[in-house]
């Protein structure tokens, strides 16, 4: 076997399986969402494409150093000027800047390399909402009984209700998750089963994915929230909104990190 072209085309066709990879992880929200709505893309699910990702990547890793080691030659005469070892050559140097600028700007959320990462944010949050995003943080490993007690939803209704609906399962001790799998369905198609007009989520610790794009009074109607408790905390800051604005644009407008203005959200209902 001819080794040098063996690794060329493993690095060439493990980037094309990268470069797929970079754009499905770019656009699909993150892995509490996918899991909530089992999202699938070509059959894998969000881990799958995460387990992909990485270790495609590293083969990748390599088999550059391969390739590096089979074209050392060629990449010295790239580095020489006048037959003269040189690294810092202009062409070097101008590599240098760009891999420099994107690495820097990316850390430092700099203009125009900023907009790339908030473009790739918006998408996935526009893609958490209608329902998308789960109650509470991977809401699917909770059992049926105790979903519906952190959802304030009535245990035996919602029993009815996926019964009725031909959804099976053996206990409500069961995960929604095992009972989504058992039936080919989606976690969050049994929440939209069983939850009524007035089910609210309870209020996680964490930020709930997608919630930038909703306005205060929509999330008054999601989540167990007195808006009023908000807006008085919120005086307390020298801030003053109507509930029609969306949280980023509040958090936008006045200077704050989302991070920021949910913990004063948090701090307000207790």
């Amino acid at each position: 076997m001819k080794y040098q072209r063996f690794v060329s085309l493993s690095a060439g066709l493990s980037f094309i399986i990268l470069f797929l990879s970079s754009g499905v992880l770019y656009f699909i929200p993150d892995r509490g969402v996918t899991g909530w709505s089992a999202w699938s893309f070509l059959g894998l699910d969000k881990q799958q494409w995460d387990n992909l990702h990485i270790n495609l990547g590293i083969f990748f890793l390599v088999m550059m150093v391969w390739h590096i080691y089979f074209n050392w030659k060629a990449i010295k005469n790239y580095l020489k000027v006048k037959k003269k070892l040189k690294i810092f050559t202009k062409e070097f140097n101008i590599a240098l800047l760009w891999v420099s600028i994107f690495t820097i700007g990316t850390i430092t959320m700099t203009i125009p390399l900023s907009i790339l990462v908030n473009i790739g944010n918006g998408i996935k949050a526009i893609n958490s909402l209608d329902d998308g995003n789960p109650p509470f943080s991977y809401a699917e490993y909770s059992s049926l009984e105790d979903f519906c007690h952190l959802s304030n939803i009535d245990i035996n209704q919602a029993t009815q209700k996926l019964r009725d609906k031909g959804i099976h399962f053996k206990s409500t001790l069961q995960t929604l998750k095992d009972i989504a799998d058992i039936n080919d369905i989606s976690p969050k198609e049994i929440f939209l089963t069983i939850k009524t007009p007035q089910t609210r989520y309870p209020l996680s610790s964490d930020i709930p994915v997608g919630i930038a794009h909703k306005s205060l009074d929509r999330l008054a109607k999601e989540y167990d929230i007195d808006l009023e408790k908000f807006l008085l905390h919120l005086k307390k800051y020298g801030i003053t909104t109507s509930t029609n604005k969306s949280f980023k644009h509040i958090a936008k407008e006045h200077h704050l990190h989302p991070a920021q203005l949910y913990n004063m959200l948090l701090a307000s209902q207790k």
